[in-house]
């Protein structure tokens, strides 16, 4: 065939990995550690959804009073790991703060008050009855919640894919689908041999011919970048909406979720509802600077989605992060590592083969 004709122009390498956003680094960082050779397909600015997210990670929905899906698994072990990828990068990327939810209410008041030492939360949650700051209304107190802050996504992905291309490990283009080939041995694709591939696409995913398995319930996200005089330092004051303190009096604020128009456009309805739920708490003047908009890749049961491919025994998929990537994708692609590599069985909650058998059960 074609493509093992000029023997001296291949490239042998381990894994293809489809994808830079925050699955696709991880993973290919799990390879690096593991000395796994190993080529990241990206075109630079297309991994919207992570690099314009916020970047925080949280493991309580306090709103419903729920812990996150595997929490005392996957944050209080989170920093240590950032930190560690902060050290390959020799940037600072990882910002530890508190979150400090607002109760806006009695009753929410009392039934935190029920609840905060209740084993499942104990770890997380401290409660406290003091002002965040001159602007910041916060009558009936706060929720601090521990193991939280935000990552820096652009600079991390940024940073990691030149660090990966000093290496020849980083190739910056869309990836062709009509280019890749396969048999029982592998992949190939250009000039690149592999054993394994792994799509981390994010709502791509959705247009990749080889998978048709994977099901997403994309969703927009916005967020919004004001500056403000008031001070807030060393924690996220959230309800309703986030507020970052970043840099020279400015801050991010976010986000809203919807289902419609899944582009990468800001709208004034986002901006309108975003201000609104900042402003019922958040009595300070500031100046809106900037607004940008990502599709966060969700899915209907709010899980991920990784595992084998159908069309090949080494093609594998890590996706459906959904709003928590920053948290998941470091804890899921070593699951999925290790499951390349050690035969590891991923849980039937996040494993891609379950959205066959749900199309199964609704034929």
């Amino acid at each position: 065939m074609g493509k093992n004709t000029h023997f001296a122009m291949t490239r042998n390498v381990e894994n293809i990995i489809v994808g830079g956003g925050l699955a696709g680094i991880w993973m290919a960082y799990h390879f690096l550690k593991a000395s796994k050779s190993f080529v990241l397909i990206d075109s630079n600015g297309h991994s919207k959804s992570s690099s314009v997210a916020a970047g925080i990670f949280n493991p309580i929905v306090p709103s419903r009073q729920k812990i996150s899906y595997k929490a005392d698994e996957i944050y209080p072990y989170l920093g240590k790991k950032y930190h560690e990828m902060e050290t390959f990068l020799h940037e600072k990327i990882l910002h530890k703060l508190t979150i400090s939810y607002i109760i806006d209410s009695l009753k929410e008041l009392n039934d935190w008050a029920a609840v905060a030492e209740n084993h499942i939360f104990k770890d997380f949650v401290i409660m406290r009855n003091e002002r965040l700051a001159d602007s910041i209304i916060s009558d009936f107190g706060v929720l601090e919640i521990q193991d939280t802050g935000w990552v820096d996504i652009p600079l991390f992905l940024n940073s990691f894919k030149k660090k990966i291309s000093e290496i020849n490990a980083f190739v910056n283009e869309d990836f062709n689908y009509q280019l890749l080939e396969y048999d029982e041995m592998g992949f190939s694709y250009k000039d690149l041999r592999s054993t394994n591939i792994i799509f981390c696409q994010g709502t791509a995913a959705l247009k990749n011919p080889f998978t048709p398995e994977i099901e997403l319930n994309p969703a927009k996200g916005e967020v919004l970048l004001i500056k403000s005089d008031e001070l807030v330092e060393g924690t996220i004051p959230q309800n309703g909406v986030f507020l970052v303190p970043l840099e020279n009096k400015t801050f991010k604020v976010g986000s809203n979720f919807t289902w419609d128009n899944l582009d990468y456009s800001p709208t004034d309805s986002a901006r309108n509802e975003i201000l609104n739920k900042l402003t019922k708490w958040f009595k300070a003047p500031f100046d809106v600077l900037d607004q940008v908009a990502g599709v966060r890749p969700s899915t209907a049961d709010r899980r991920p989605i990784l595992g084998n491919l159908d069309f090949h025994p080494n093609a594998y998929v890590l996706n459906g992060l959904g709003s928590k990537g920053v948290a998941l994708a470091p804890y899921y692609s070593n699951i999925l590592y290790k499951a390349i590599y050690d035969g590891m069985e991923i849980d039937r909650e996040v494993n891609v083969k379950r959205l066959k058998k749900r199309k199964k059960s609704d034929g």
